[in-house]
Formats: structure tokens, C-alpha cells, sequence
């Protein structure tokens, strides 16, 4: 984004308000009031309603007859789900090859053309959404929102000449995509009227809080603390990383990381606390329950994850049974202990 484009961005996320073309009126719509807010949900809640004593589906409801119709399918589950996992890998790829241009570019290249078939994929699932209980009531909530807070000069729009379909469709193209929000946040002149807003005192938003905050206004809110928090870490990435958000992304899914890993490691930790255990290399943990048997699985490093892979298959290869001395790994331990005692021997 240019710098003048930033600007005028800026000024409109200040000054809360969205300029729509209709035919040939200029719109203007702003965000609702704390009342339209709740008239807004309650067209909602009543045409959802409404919806149910026409014995319209759920969302659920018609994803389990899209299942029965095999319209939508495991396959298509796992499809998309391994693509959501690709995703974080790539992004993940691109940050760790932050300095090796070829390797990182080919990986931004991948990553591309898998949001794009998660996208297609998202389509096909959400294809029946329109005719949900939850699609038809959203359709009344929009449309209640556009006829509250859509003005002609300093006047609500007469409904029975406007279109309210068309003009929230416009509105929607006109909310700045989540790369956009980003670039501004973390550039000038925001960045300045976000780091002085509480020494300065200066209102950020014209609209608030009279009104509630627009759909833009909340993201570059929730990205500028996002910012803050990456300058405050005390691993705090260099400033070409926080520019690319591919990068940026797969930073904070490393943190993220790292902050489940230590919370299995910690909760894993209360459920053996055991004086008899406390000084033991490995610590077996029985359960009935299988997430928590994946919360402890998760807590075991990649070593012994990989160990524990190993060990599976040997006492599969076995028969189901096996004693702890044959075990590959046990053996390649008891190795590494007597050629240190060998060492040693000859040390003294």
C-alpha cells in the first residue's frame, strides 16, 4: 500500500464511516448505535426463530444430510483440515527460511495455492448455508443493520426505493481485507496515533462512543495490540519479519506452540506427581479417556515421540511381546553407557 493510500485510510477508519455507491447516490453508512446493536440481533433471533417453526435446517442439521447425500464427505473433512495443517507448515517453513530467498519464496508460492484450495474447499462445504436457519437469519439481521445506519445527506434511507442486498453487498467490498488492516497498523500515520492515543489523549474514532466500532476500526484494533505484543516479547522477531505477515504468521504459530507444549508439559506434571516416580527417566500414565491420552501423548517431546513410534512397531514386529533390554533404543543406551565406562577407565 502507498503511503497517500494509507492516509486516507486512516482518515476514514477515524472518522467511522463508509461511502456507497448506489446508482447515482452517494451513501453514507456508519456503525450502529449500542440500541441498533440490539434491534440488529433481535431481527436475528427472530427470523432464526421463525425459521425453525418452518422446519428449516441448522447448519448442522444440513451438514448431516449433506453427509447422507454424500454431497460433503470425510474425504472432504480431512482434505480440508490437512490443508488448514499445511498451511501453519508453510508459514512456518517461510519464517524459519527467512534468509534462504529461494527456499522461502517457493514456500510462499505453496502457500498461496493451498489458501486457495482451502477457500474452494470452505465454498463447497458452506454451498447450502443460504438455506440454513442460521443463513436466513443473517440475511435479517444485515438487512436490519443497513436500514438503521444507512443515511441519504442527514437522513435514513427510504427502503422502498433502495435495495438493501446491494448496498450491504457494496459495504462489504468496501471493508479493508485483513493484509491491508495489518500494513496499516504497524505503518505511519497510524502507528503514531496508536502508540501517543493515551499521552496525547486524541479520540482515535470520531464515532465512538456514540456509536459502536465499525468492522475496520475493530481489526486495526485488535492488530495494534497484536503489534504491541510482538515489540514487548522478549523474543521479539526482527523488524523485516514483523513486515511480512507470512513470516509474522508463522512466528506466532511457534509461540503458540511453545506456550501448549509448556502447559501439556505442566499438566502432564500434575497428574504424576509421585514421590516414588519423581526421579524416574520415563513415567507410563494409564487412561481410559482418549483426549486425555492425547493431552499426555502431546506432552512427550519429539524424541520420544519417535522413540515411542519405534518401540510400537518392534513389540508389533514381536508378536505384542518384548522385554525392556531388546528394545533398539534401550540397546543403543546400554552401548553409549559402556563405551563411557571404558572411557573412563582409561582417564584415571
Amino acid at each position: 500500500m502507498k503511503q497517500h493510500e494509507r492516509e486516507y485510510f486512516v482518515s476514514r477508519l477515524r472518522c467511522g464511516i463508509y461511502l456507497v455507491e448506489y446508482q447515482k447516490f452517494t451513501l453514507k453508512v456508519v456503525s450502529p448505535t449500542i440500541e441498533d446493536e440490539f434491534y440488529i440481533n433481535k431481527a436475528f433471533m427472530d427470523s432464526f426463530a421463525f425459521a425453525r417453526d418452518q422446519d428449516i435446517m441448522t447448519s448442522d442439521e444440513i451438514e448431516g444430510w449433506m453427509y447422507e447425500k454424500e454431497l460433503w464427505t470425510q474425504e472432504d473433512d480431512e482434505k480440508l483440515k490437512s490443508l488448514k495443517e499445511n498451511v501453519e507448515k508453510l508459514k512456518i517453513q517461510i519464517f524459519e527460511n527467512r534468509y534462504k530467498e529461494q527456499v522461502r519464496e517457493l514456500a510462499r508460492q505453496y502457500l498461496r495455492v493451498t489458501e486457495k484450495a482451502i477457500a474452494k474447499q470452505q465454498m463447497k462445504k458452506d454451498s447450502l448455508f443460504e438455506n440454513t436457519c442460521e443463513g436466513t437469519a443473517f440475511t435479517a439481521k444485515y438487512i436490519e443493520q443497513i436500514k438503521r445506519c444507512t443515511y441519504l445527506g442527514k437522513d435514513l434511507c427510504d427502503f422502498s426505493v433502495f435495495d438493501a442486498n446491494k448496498i450491504f453487498s457494496s459495504l462489504t467490498k468496501s471493508y479493508l481485507s485483513e493484509s491491508d488492516v495489518r500494513d496499516l497498523a504497524r505503518s505511519e500515520p497510524w502507528r503514531s496515533l496508536w502508540l501517543m492515543r493515551e499521552q496525547t489523549g486524541q479520540t482515535l474514532f470520531e464515532n465512538v462512543p456514540e456509536r459502536e466500532m465499525t468492522h475496520d476500526q475493530k481489526n486495526i484494533s485488535v492488530w495494534s495490540r497484536m503489534y504491541d505484543n510482538v515489540q514487548e516479547s522478549t523474543e521479539c522477531p526482527d523488524e523485516e519479519v514483523i513486515k511480512d505477515d507470512d513470516m509474522l504468521d508463522g512466528w506466532f504459530i511457534i509461540q503458540r506452540k511453545k506456550q501448549e507444549q509448556a502447559k501439556l508439559e505442566s499438566t502432564v506434571e500434575g497428574m504424576t506427581q509421585n514421590e516414588k516416580i519423581s526421579s524416574s527417566q520415563e513415567v507410563y500414565v494409564f487412561t481410559d479417556n482418549k483426549k486425555e491420552a492425547e493431552v499426555i501423548n502431546s506432552a512427550n517431546n519429539h524424541h520420544a515421540q519417535m522413540v515411542k513410534k519405534q518401540r510400537l512397531a518392534q513389540v508389533q514386529a514381536a508378536g505384542g511381546h518384548m522385554q525392556d533390554q531388546h528394545l533398539q533404543d534401550k540397546q543403543l543406551e546400554l552401548r553409549t553407557m559402556s563405551n563411557e565406562q571404558y572411557k573412563q577407565k582409561f582417564r584415571r
